[in-house]
């Protein structure tokens, strides 16, 4: 798709709760991205749509199948939006659950400068609203899967109290970037004179078809924004490493992640979520929700068991086709 049939579909978006309004360009937007889930899994209903939280107008999508046992919320990363997604969400669709995701501000087909935030805070605002005003079938257990810059709104929205969650994954949760300490001194000589630096596309995945279409996504950001980087010195700097109260996670690693910095920020999330588990994965990079196929089997093993023993009953389905 081009950047101006994108444009296009942000701007029709209907109101979350105005089922059954399907914009133009939806169709070939989920060919694109590969979540036309609707037309390969039967009984598999999509809806897309808007939702507010504060200054930002958030592009919300679910997927609804009959009979679904749970409700899974997914929340990207920095930089990622719910188009690159789409293994998470057929994995949950394939595990009879309904998956929510949504564009964090400034990401995706959400408003606001892109790659952006002046404030942390608003990624558990926005988590917040969309919970409220998109959340799936009440009555099923909620279970969440968050990566990177995701783990960091979930610590935001459990810092507001409100837990829904019958179970936690944390996928190579975000505190520390990798090189934090040099980080941060460059950051402070060059935010006075730059707002962002040319972004450059690491190598965080095995997966070099997704390695290549990443840099040829029409919804990447281009630039490293230095008003995040100031958020996020923030957010650090206030943000007490002690138990949020909402009982552990499941901490999902790779040791070759060359993003953050793994060691620190799982010792970390263990003091906010205590008593979590932390399964390491050999060779995994940072993008885990686009890891090689072998080391997305490997954890999601472990997600399912996670979970299953959480109380959420993940139920796999075997979609016959037609």
């Amino acid at each position: 798709m081009t950047p101006a049939q994108l444009a296009a579909l942000r701007d029709s978006l209907p109101p979350f709760a105005d089922v059954g309004l399907v914009p133009a360009q939806l169709q070939d937007y989920c060919r694109f991205y590969g979540l036309d889930f609707e037309a390969r899994l039967p009984r598999v209903h999509h809806r897309i749509g808007s939702v507010t939280a504060g200054p930002y107008t958030l592009a919300v999508q679910c997927w609804l199948q009959p009979g679904a046992s749970a409700n899974l919320l997914l929340v990207h990363g920095y930089f990622d939006h719910a188009g690159l997604y789409g293994k998470l969400i057929e994995f949950g669709l394939l595990n009879n659950c309904n998956v929510l995701i949504f564009d964090l501000p400034g990401h995706g087909l959400s408003s606001g400068e892109p790659a952006v935030i002046e404030d942390f805070g608003d990624y558990g605002l926005a988590t917040g609203a969309v919970l409220e005003a998109a959340g799936p079938s009440p009555d099923l257990p909620l279970w969440v899967m968050a990566q990177s810059t995701g783990c960091a709104a979930l610590v935001e929205h459990a810092r507001r109290g409100s837990w829904p969650f019958a179970a936690t994954v944390l996928l190579a949760p975000l505190l520390h970037p990798r090189g934090w300490k040099t980080g941060r001194l460059l950051h402070t000589l060059a935010r006075p004179f730059k707002t962002g630096l040319k972004r450059k596309f690491a190598p965080n995945s095995s997966d070099p078809q997704f390695l290549d279409f990443v840099r040829r996504d029409p919804l990447q950001s281009q630039r490293l924004s230095l008003v995040w980087v100031s958020a996020l010195k923030r957010w650090l700097a206030d943000l007490q490493l002690a138990n949020l109260g909402v009982g552990p996670a499941l901490i999902v690693q790779g040791d070759a992640d060359q993003t953050v910095e793994w060691r620190y920020n799982t010792r970390a999330y263990c003091e906010l979520f205590p008593n979590s588990r932390i399964e390491m994965l050999p060779g995994a990079g940072h993008q885990l929700a686009n890891e090689a196929a072998n080391i997305r089997g490997a954890y999601l093993a472990a997600v399912t068991a996670y979970a299953q023993a959480a109380g959420v009953p993940l139920q796999a389905r075997g979609f016959a086709q037609g």
